[in-house]
Parts: structure tokens; C-alpha cells; sequence
């Protein structure tokens, strides 16, 4: 029992010391500065990650009226499921996480603006049902995911309009 203790009490510790180190100052720049990083133009104030601190650089601003999130459950027609996102400070800069309870959206009636990532920094405007499709894949069948797409955390940046519903979507690319 004491040996079991001991040994959990030393795992405990070493993932605090690695989680501190993670986001400290290092001399390698190769993972590249909040400046230079995809995530970090399109990110939202607020967040309860790192709040500037180490390699990541100040805590990313999304632009007015912008929202991250993360997709729970694969999207069916017209609607979605989806976690409020939020910047955490990683070794590969400022990555969105969803957090807390999955809320529930519909998409506008009209045209929806639908991208998906096709790599660092750029998307293709594809019709909403093909967005709703391979985040489904992106979720349940990663084979099924063909080039230039590729699936990097489900998270994607939204707009509303005034009665609460997606008028666009923008999947985020990230290393």
C-alpha cells in the first residue's frame, strides 16, 4: 500500500513539473511565435488558459461578433453540438479546447459561409452539408478524410446572427 502510494505521489508530481515546464521559456523558436501562428490571428479573449506567459506570447484576440468551438457530436442537418472554446497556452503555441456543457445551435436558413482548413492559414468555401460531413468523419471515420483536408481538433470559428444561429463556420487548422 505505501509502495503504491509512493509511486502515485511520484507520478503526480513529475506531470506538475512537466505541465509547468511546458509553456516555460526555452531558446528553441521552432514552433514558431504567436505572430506567425494560424491560431493565434483568430482567437477569443477571455479564456482560462495561460494568460501570456512562456513561449505562447500574449492570449490571442478573436475579432467582434467571432466564436471558437469545439464540435461533440458529429453535425446533422441544420444543427450542431457544440463546446465553447477556449486558448490554451501548449509547445505547439495557442490551441483552442472545448470546456464545459456541449450547447446547441442551429444553422440560418439562408446561405451559410462554410470553410475547411486545407492547411496552415488557408480554407476552401465548400457547401455547409460538405463542412457537416467531414467534421462527422473528422469524428468517427478518419479514413474516410481525403487530401487537402485533414482533421486538426475539431475546432472551428463561428458567427451568429440575432436570433443565435451559425451564418458561418471556418474549421481551424493547427499543427
Amino acid at each position: 500500500m505505501k509502495t503504491t502510494r509512493r509511486f502515485v505521489s511520484a507520478l503526480a508530481l513529475v506531470a506538475a513539473v512537466g505541465g509547468l515546464a511546458a509553456c516555460g521559456p526555452e531558446d528553441d523558436k521552432a514552433g514558431g511565435s504567436s505572430a506567425s501562428s494560424p491560431t493565434a490571428k483568430q482567437t477569443d479573449g477571455g479564456g482560462s488558459g495561460d494568460q501570456g506567459g512562456g513561449d505562447c506570447g500574449q492570449q490571442p484576440k478573436l475579432p467582434a461578433g467571432h466564436k471558437m468551438v469545439e464540435i461533440a457530436v458529429p453535425p446533422s442537418k441544420g444543427s450542431m453540438s457544440a463546446k465553447d472554446a477556449k486558448p490554451t497556452c501548449t509547445p505547439n503555441d495557442w490551441i483552442y479546447h472545448g470546456q464545459g456543457e456541449a450547447k446547441y445551435y442551429t444553422f440560418t436558413a439562408g446561405e451559410v459561409k462554410a470553410e475547411l482548413a486545407t492547411g496552415s492559414g488557408s480554407t476552401k468555401t465548400v457547401p455547409v452539408g460538405e463542412l457537416w460531413m467531414h467534421a462527422g468523419d473528422c469524428m468517427t471515420d478518419t479514413s474516410a478524410v481525403k487530401s487537402p483536408y485533414s482533421c486538426s481538433g475539431n475546432i472551428y470559428d463561428i458567427t451568429l446572427d440575432g436570433e443565435g444561429k451559425v451564418k458561418t463556420i471556418k474549421e481551424i487548422w493547427h499543427p
